[in-house]
């Protein structure tokens, strides 16, 4: 009997651009990421994260894993140690896209829609 087959994982892609004169200072911070933020992203499913830069503009890429609806593993992620200190000091350097002023909450970064992935 076989095992049955794993779900495979969500790709989750954002952006967001930050401040041209502090993106080295951001690309330093994620060089050295606090040990909290980690083990909170693994704890809530999260693997297989990348952050690329271009100019000012940021791309982030992860796949998430965990058991729970995507939304709500986010939900349980910010109320976790060192979280909220992270994203704000985060937010020093970040600038909302446009369409993104209207939204409330701690989350910067823009969804995208994917539109081709091939394994």
């Amino acid at each position: 009997m076989s095992a049955p087959a794993s779900k495979p994982p969500l790709r989750v892609a954002m952006t967001l651009d930050i401040h041209a004169d502090l993106t080295q200072e951001y690309i330093d911070h994620h060089a050295h990421s606090w040990p909290e933020i980690e083990s909170a992203l693994r704890s809530v499913g999260l693997r297989n994260i990348s952050l690329w830069v271009w100019e000012s503009r940021m791309f982030y890429y992860a796949e998430y894993v965990g058991e729970e609806e995507f939304d709500a593993a986010m939900e349980r992620y910010s109320k976790m140690p060192r979280v909220k200190e992270w994203e704000e000091l985060m937010h020093k350097y970040q600038k909302k896209l446009p369409g993104m002023d209207e939204k409330e909450g701690d989350v910067w970064w823009m969804p995208m829609t994917p539109v081709y992935h091939q394994d």
